[in-house]
């Protein structure tokens, strides 16, 4: 999921002077939802007070998406930068691990 969010964050870097404001909007609304997906599924079980800074990020975004969306186009790709790289740290984050295989 967290991989076709970064895919639509990077088309919509390269469309952001065409973006139309219910567009921005569409996709800080989609990844609103990714992270609290990602909070509920992958952080869970993790303390509450561990995961403030995630609650705050939800609030802070939930809060202020109309500004977001009404941003210039240089600030506007900054914040999908920005959520374009906590996206993907999450989504690393969440997937388990596979061992590694020893060969002998």
């Amino acid at each position: 999921m967290a991989t076709t969010l970064i895919a639509e964050i990077h088309q919509a870097q390269t469309r952001l002077p065409f973006l139309s404001r219910a567009e921005r909007g569409a996709l800080i609304m989609r990844i609103l939802r990714e992270l609290k997906t990602l909070r509920r599924e992958v952080l869970g079980n993790v303390p509450a007070d561990r995961c403030v800074w995630i609650d705050r990020l939800i609030a802070s975004v939930s809060s202020t998406i109309s500004e977001i969306v009404t941003m210039q186009d240089a600030e506007f790709n900054r914040v999908l930068n920005e959520f374009e790289k906590l996206m993907a740290t999450l989504h690393n984050i969440s997937r388990p691990e596979k061992p590694s295989r020893t060969v002998h």
